[in-house]
């Protein structure tokens, strides 16, 4: 464990912060907000065939997979592994590059952070997209997913393997949730 715990740091010094001119790209694609335009491509896509049955229980399977993934990660996982942010990690404090606010306090994100919510979030939405409506013009949202998993590294609110971890699970958490779905309605939303 403490060889991962080392290749964990040293990736995350190696990520965090560098360079210094993508600060405030980073801030902002962390943003909640930042998902607006993917949701509503997903929401557009779902309905623009009309109101269905089927666009309704596809639209539930993402929602249950966003419900999952956010609460799974952050009122289970983290809590119960209790693994320090980065960011709290008074060994790191010197090191690590956090957003600081116009008023002068630092964005530090919860105690703990594995696995990180914003990963397996954006994972989970992205994985159901792509297994839903098919790869070809869907894909690019796993890198949309990458995207704002790094910035939570380039901020120092979370280890590489908060990510990986992360993004695993949701993308398994997704993948879960479609099965489950396509047994209540097996037109879905197909490629």
């Amino acid at each position: 464990m403490d060889a991962l715990q080392a290749w964990d740091e040293a990736l995350l010094l190696t990520l965090n912060g560098h360079p210094d001119w993508l600060h405030h790209t980073a801030w902002v694609l962390t943003s909640k907000w930042a998902a607006a335009p993917v949701v509503l491509l997903i929401l557009f896509r779902l309905f623009k065939g009309g109101i269905r049955r089927s666009a309704w229980i596809a639209l539930a399977a993402f929602l249950v997979t966003f419900a999952g993934t956010d609460a799974i990660s952050s009122r289970l996982m983290k809590p119960g592994f209790e693994r320090l942010r980065p960011s709290h990690e008074d060994r790191l404090s010197d090191a690590l590059t956090l957003h600081q606010f116009e008023d002068g306090s630092i964005y530090r994100g919860g105690r703990f952070g594995f696995v990180s919510s914003h990963a397996a979030n954006t994972f989970g939405l992205a994985t159901l997209a792509v297994l839903m409506f098919g790869a070809g013009a869907w894909r690019w949202l796993w890198l949309w997913a990458l995207l704002v998993s790094w910035t939570r590294i380039y901020l120092g609110v979370h280890y590489p393997g908060d990510i990986l971890f992360g993004a695993l699970f949701g993308a398994g958490w997704a993948a879960a949730c479609l099965t489950l779905f396509r047994k209540i309605d097996p037109r879905i939303q197909t490629p």
